[in-house]
């Protein structure tokens, strides 16, 4: 999978223990052997409307607005909590149907949404050296 790539997942493991259904963004291509990722709402109350990186508001986002891409609604990606998959687990959890793929953002926008990602604090140091490196790659 390459960074931008969308997925859902209707078992979705959130960090308190509980399990729901969640569309996540994986923001690099896993050759670390892992996926570091975001989660995505559609419920906006508590972030701002200004297309792309708000990486200043109370909850760092980047706002998808409907049409901008293949995502049915408004969608705020949450910069303030990041994921790690083990990359051949999801893999097998892609190919077996556990996980759906519903789509990738464009070129651009996956690498608009990773440099947005490297102005949270929220990441680990890893992370942070994972993502930069993601953006490295898309941009050469």
């Amino acid at each position: 999978m390459t960074p931008g790539t969308v997925l859902f997942d209707a078992n979705f493991l959130f960090y308190d223990g509980t399990k729901g259904r969640k569309i996540f963004i994986i923001l690099n291509d896993g050759t670390e052997g892992k996926y570091v990722s975001v989660k995505t709402t559609s419920r906006g109350d508590r972030y701002g409307i200004q297309h792309g990186c708000q990486p200043m508001d109370r909850y760092p986002n980047f706002y998808l607005v409907k049409g901008s891409c293949f995502l049915q609604e408004n969608t705020w990606i949450q910069l303030d909590n990041f994921f790690e998959f083990d990359s051949a687990q999801m893999m097998q959890k892609v190919i077996s149907g556990q996980i759906n793929r519903i789509g990738v953002l464009s070129s651009e926008q996956a690498l608009q949404l990773l440099i947005c990602t490297t102005h949270s604090e929220d990441m680990s140091l890893s992370q942070e050296i994972i993502i930069q490196r993601a953006v490295q790659q898309m941009q050469n």
